[in-house]
């Protein structure tokens, strides 16, 4: 993801993944599959979390949850059905997920499983580990999954951002931004330009520009998961006010 997305002043939204979904032709066409695929790899260890601690359920098993979940919005049809009105994909995945598990627990203790139809590739990569930490003692559940989702919308940024910087020659702009802002809590400005050997007037003009292509990048995620520039603009105020540059 690369670009600046501009909010005010736009004549038309931008196609995201969440909007190809709603008004995708059906539920098993190319493209509302790829752009299903896409969100639902990207937050699977995020709603995975979020089952793991509001019903009490073990890793293996909230992932199991998870991966039901969305293979039935994806097989369904419900995607179809649903009212971009109503909200950001994220408040669309709590509620949509809490009546599923309510009508997979009913279904559970009705009748016995059996194998399971899994065609969706949803591995979290590293960030599963997330799941191996202790139940929270102070946040609900919804705190943590919206703890969880910011973490990956920075994480997708600051993997965008690597990604651009580095193939425009920019490596060391990228290296600055990450020591300075991801890694020791105590750096500063000479310490930076003393392990590059660049002035600080270097580092203050590579962070200010690293600065602007992150939240560029953060703005791309998160267009990804709304549908129209009001939606936009309250994730952005959400995002930021959890410390986001």
């Amino acid at each position: 993801m690369s670009g600046d997305v501009e909010v005010q002043g736009s004549q038309t939204f931008p196609s995201t993944c969440w909007s190809r979904l709603i008004v995708g032709p059906g539920g098993d066409s190319a493209a509302v599959r790829e752009a299903f695929e896409t969100l639902a790899r990207r937050y699977a260890t995020p709603i995975t979390a979020y089952v793991r601690t509001r019903w009490a359920k073990t890793d293996d098993d909230a992932r199991d949850v998870a991966q039901e979940f969305f293979l039935w919005m994806l097989q369904s049809g419900f995607l179809a059905r649903a009212d971009p009105a109503r909200g950001r994909f994220r408040g669309f995945l709590k509620r949509s997920l809490a009546n599923f598990v309510h009508d997979l627990e009913r279904k559970r203790r009705t009748a016995k499983r059996g194998g399971t139809n899994r065609v969706l590739s949803l591995d979290a990569g590293p960030q599963d580990a997330a799941l191996n930490l202790p139940d929270p003692t102070g946040r609900s559940p919804d705190m943590m999954l919206d703890d969880l989702w910011r973490k990956e919308l920075l994480a997708q940024a600051t993997e965008s951002l690597a990604v651009e910087l580095r193939e425009r020659g920019k490596a060391v702009t990228f290296d600055v931004f990450r020591d300075y802002f991801l890694g020791e809590n105590d750096l500063d400005y000479a310490l930076v330009a003393s392990r590059y050997g660049i002035s600080t007037t270097d580092v203050s003009n590579h962070l200010a520009y690293a600065k602007k292509r992150y939240r560029a990048h953060l703005r791309a995620a998160v267009l990804d998961t709304v549908q129209g520039d009001d939606e936009l603009r309250a994730e952005l105020a959400w995002l930021f006010e959890g410390g986001t540059l």
